[in-house]
């Protein structure tokens, strides 16, 4: 059973401890200078060659889809859809790196049963996974203000415009973040270090990667083995598509963090 008192100072803690620890920092610091780079130095002449005859039918080519390309190039801020399209790109790598270290560390130490002592099982885990939520929460939405006002000082669009399509971007990039946090919490519950919670995570995600396109041709539905086969679904912003993309990642959430928790729980810890 789940204290919700219990579960919010864990919670807390855990957040609280990972803002100061190498693991979280070896994601903080790496994730805000690598959008410093593309904010500071690439923005601006991305912007300028993706608007252009060239940009667009690279765009084109790369999604398979015309309209599309004009619209985020063209109709919708672009910078705002290039944050999106490199975030949706590089979102299993960075929460790789984030998430990678939820349990596996601490259960090859020992250190869960002190905590068991005064919280159960279910409480540990989910308050591991909503902490490194909250923290992916925190720098997505950080990054997805800074760019809107990237937008907003290039006068690429309105003020209400820009400020939806923001917010648009910043709930498909967090929500498109949770199912590689369950995914991690899973890998972190079966790992014995860090460095082995990284490695497998990686070597999971790659090998189902390399399936789902190896088996795409002949069953097409193999591409929605990972999360990263919703990526037609979240770039092609529409209030039809955000639901089908949500509900689908919700569920790829569920699915991994439940069984993670069937794992973590029948562990030695």
């Amino acid at each position: 059973m789940l204290n919700l008192y219990r579960l919010k100072e864990l919670t807390l803690f855990n957040f609280c401890y990972s803002l100061s620890s190498l693991k979280s920092l070896a994601f903080i610091i790496p994730y805000f200078l690598f959008w410093y780079l593309i904010f500071d130095n690439v923005i601006l002449l991305a912007v300028e060659w993706l608007q252009s005859t060239q940009g667009l039918i690279f765009v084109s080519w790369i999604t398979q889809d015309q309209e599309l390309a004009l619209e985020l190039f063209v109709d919708r801020s672009a910078s705002l859809s290039i944050y999106l399209l490199v975030s949706i790109t590089l979102t299993p790598l960075f929460i790789l790196v984030a998430a990678n270290n939820q349990y596996s560390s601490d259960m090859t130490r020992g250190a869960f049963r002190f905590l068991l002592m005064r919280a159960t099982r279910a409480e540990i885990y989910f308050s591991r996974f909503i902490a490194v939520t909250l923290l992916v929460l925190i720098c997505v939405s950080i990054t997805s203000v800074w760019a809107s006002i990237q937008a907003l000082l290039n006068e690429e669009d309105t003020l209400e415009a820009i400020t939806v399509f923001g917010l648009q971007t910043f709930i498909i990039v967090f929500v498109y973040s949770l199912p590689f946090i369950a995914f991690m919490s899973m890998i972190s519950s079966i790992a014995r270090s860090a460095l082995g919670s990284l490695f497998l995570g990686m070597m999971s995600y790659v090998i189902l990667l390399l399936i789902s396109f190896w088996f795409k041709s002949d069953i097409s539905q193999a591409i929605y083995l990972i999360p990263s086969g919703l990526k037609s679904y979240l770039i092609d912003i529409n209030t039809e598509n955000i639901l089908i993309a949500v509900a689908a990642l919700c569920a790829y959430t569920l699915f991994y963090f439940v069984c993670g928790w069937h794992i973590f729980k029948r562990r030695d810890i």
